[in-house]
């Protein structure tokens, strides 16, 4: 099983993390906020077969403004990134480069999405530095339960921050890229989950799955480790 196979099947370990994050978060109706609906489209057991057809249709998403997810279009043609309601479908170029799009062919579609679509926005966080992205999950996780989120939770969440550097991925086909990017602005989106996490592609442990736009390069991809200078800001979806 490839490297990228194997993380569509979830076969990942993470390491548990702990830190803190400062400022004051909003504190919106817990019972509901803290277990927000992610719409969900997969087949795994296909995806065991090598067959990775769409599950859904593109054009059936109904993306949102403030809509965010994450997955691998039919065929794993391409990444797919959702931000602020924008698709971004990047691929390896051949080149040891990349290449993106953020509009899509009539009949397109995904083998895996995970899609939130809030309806607004918690308070902002101010971050302290982040070094790694473990701690960036630990991040996340405290402040949900500072939002009165300590029991199952499921939240989609935006984070608008300076990358000091980042690892990043298009787990593709048949091509795969690796990319390391240094000193950009970036936003990180995904969703931060306790439970169900096999199916939202979630890491155990790190409790999230993220992605990262960088609006200056015209790119977007998944993450796999990060550096993050302070003074982002973590918002989690308000309703």
């Amino acid at each position: 099983m490839s490297i990228a196979t194997s993380r569509w099947a979830l076969a990942a370990v993470a390491l548990s993390s702990a830190a803190c994050a400062s400022g004051p978060v909003s504190r919106i109706r817990p019972a509901a906020f803290c277990m927000a609906s992610v719409r969900s489209y997969s087949n795994p057991d296909a995806g065991a077969r090598g067959d990775f057809s769409a599950n859904v249709a593109f054009a059936n998403l109904g993306l949102q403004p403030e809509s965010v997810g994450y997955g691998a279009a039919a065929g794993r043609s391409d990444e797919i990134t959702i931000a602020d309601g924008v698709f971004h479908l990047a691929r390896p170029n051949g080149a040891g480069g990349y290449q993106q799009r953020t509009t899509f062919a009539a009949g397109e579609g995904g083998y895996m999405v995970q899609l939130v679509s809030p309806a607004s926005w918690g308070r902002p966080t101010r971050l302290a530095a982040v070094a790694t992205i473990d701690e960036l999950g630990g991040v996340i996780g405290e402040a949900a339960r500072a939002s009165g989120c300590s029991g199952d939770t499921k939240l989609a969440y935006r984070i608008a921050v300076h990358v000091l550097t980042a690892e990043w991925s298009l787990d593709t086909l048949p091509q795969r890229g690796d990319f390391t990017t240094a000193d950009q602005d970036a936003v990180i989106v995904g969703v931060y989950a306790t439970i169900d996490q096999a199916s939202h592609f979630v890491t155990p442990g790190r409790n999230i799955h993220a992605h990262v736009v960088f609006p200056r390069l015209g790119v977007a991809g998944h993450l796999k480790s990060v550096k993050l200078a302070p003074g982002g800001e973590l918002k989690l979806q308000g309703s």
